[in-house]
């Protein structure tokens, strides 16, 4: 019986023997696997505090840098789309150097990035030829300046109220309230008057008279409807004079000046007033004629 219990005790203490040192072989093995990875998990906490640091600044220069923009462009007196667009452009661009440096910061191969990036952006652009010309229309409308938001121009294409210059289209508002949409590489390639750019401008009158009509009295009356009128400017010359004689009609030529704004009313008015005095004055404007003669 002794020898059993004897025998038993030793298994015993032998299984616990085996199991302890399987146990620390465990721990063991557990404690250099995680010791072999803590450099690389330092490193990678490195990187990543490294990243968040290097998004803070940049994030912080980049609102410097477009506020610095801003202040510069209005010293210049920049049109508000100039202001705009520059700034968005310049965001972007500053945004994608930065998106760059956190990835290369994490050891990312950027090369292959941008070479994917810029066959995409070709691919892109070669389907979208038209809407691109649109957008090189828009900035070079934007930086020349030949027309700006709420100058009546007229064009090639239509004339109008310019309401909006967008990157891709201008819109016009016509003298009917109707909305004219132009594509930017239409208008950007057409002559354009600006009719508001000067804030005076001409106004040009041709009527027509009879020659049995006096023509030192119409002169006088022409040159008086202008003074009378309330929207010429009387500091400026106004001046009469005969135009041509044409094959009906002797014609005379008024040249004054009116606030651009007031052009068309002065011009309406004007018109309608000559007409009126030259009828109290029995001075008549002919108009074409055609004389049959029979024969018997």
């Amino acid at each position: 019986m002794a020898n059993i219990f004897s025998t038993a005790a030793d298994s015993i203490q032998i299984e616990d023997i085996e199991q302890i040192d399987a146990s620390d072989l465990t721990v063991s093995n557990l404690k250099r696997f995680f010791e072999s990875l803590l450099p690389g998990i330092r490193s990678l906490a490195f990187d990543i505090i490294v990243c968040i640091i290097i998004y803070i600044v940049g994030r912080k220069l980049i609102k410097l840098l477009h506020k610095m923009l801003n202040k510069t462009l209005e010293k210049t007196q920049a049109d508000v789309g100039v202001v705009k667009f520059l700034g968005s452009a310049l965001e972007i661009i500053l945004y994608v150097f930065l998106f760059f440096m956190i990835l290369g910061q994490l050891g990312v191969n950027t090369a292959s990035i941008i070479t994917v990036l810029g066959t995409a952006m070709l691919a892109v652009g070669m389907s979208l030829q038209g809407s691109l010309s649109n957008v090189a229309g828009g900035i070079l409308i934007l930086f020349t300046k030949p027309f700006r938001v709420g100058h009546y121009i007229i064009s090639d294409h239509g004339e109008g109220t310019v309401t909006m210059i967008g990157l891709f289209y201008t819109t016009i508002t016509t003298k009917d309230n109707r909305v004219l949409t132009l594509p930017n590489s239409q208008i950007s390639n057409c002559a354009v008057t600006n009719c508001t750019q000067n804030p005076v401008r001409r106004l040009d009158t041709v009527v027509g008279i009879s020659y049995d009509s006096d023509i030192r009295l119409a002169k006088e009356i022409m040159e008086k409807t202008a003074r009378d009128c309330q929207y010429v400017l009387q500091d400026r010359d106004i001046t009469v004079f005969v135009d041509s004689l044409g094959d009906s009609s002797v014609d005379i030529g008024l040249f004054c000046y009116v606030n651009s704004p007031d052009f068309l009313a002065a011009k309406w008015q004007i018109t309608e007033e000559i007409k009126l005095r030259y009828d109290e004055a029995g001075i008549s404007i002919p108009f074409p004629q055609v004389h049959v003669h029979m024969e018997k």
